[in-house]
């Protein structure tokens, strides 16, 4: 009984990560402009203004620069221009609920329930894969 519990809890803790970086991961965001006259940004439409959704396509590349003897050299930045890095807001429940789902993935043996209804052990290649994904969770959201 108490598997059956510790495997719910994981099977759901999962289903809500993979939830939260589904929507993280959105292909594109929303434009417009204020009442100042400033173009803005954000994931969300504003309330009562039209904006424009704006997607994206894929991902952006850089073509990589050889020196003389062929290996190949950072893209360069300008002087007095810096980069842009996202870093995903921290979340302390996200953070638990990862933490959570690794420490019950240490268990022997898993048991989900499949969409049919029956239920079956996850072999020790699934359990590392969701291993794997509770730490890329963990480093996301745990400050």
């Amino acid at each position: 009984m108490k598997m059956n519990k510790i495997t719910s809890v994981l099977v759901i803790g999962l289903a809500i990560l993979m939830a939260s970086a589904i929507h993280a991961a959105s292909n594109g965001h929303y434009r417009w402009t204020d009442s100042a006259g400033t173009v803005q940004y954000s994931d969300r439409p504003p309330e009562g203004i039209d904006a424009e959704f704006i997607q994206f396509s894929g991902t952006a590349t850089t073509k990589r620069q050889t020196n003389d003897d062929g290996n190949e050299e950072p893209p360069a930045v300008a002087e007095g221009q810096a980069t842009l890095q996202v870093i995903p807001e921290k979340n302390p429940q996200l953070c638990q609920q990862a933490q959570g789902n690794l420490k019950a993935l240490a268990a022997t043996r898993i048991r989900i329930t499949e969409p049919d209804g029956s239920k079956r052990i996850l072999s020790e290649d699934e359990k590392q894969q969701q291993r794997d994904n509770a730490n890329k969770f963990i480093e996301i959201y745990c400050p």
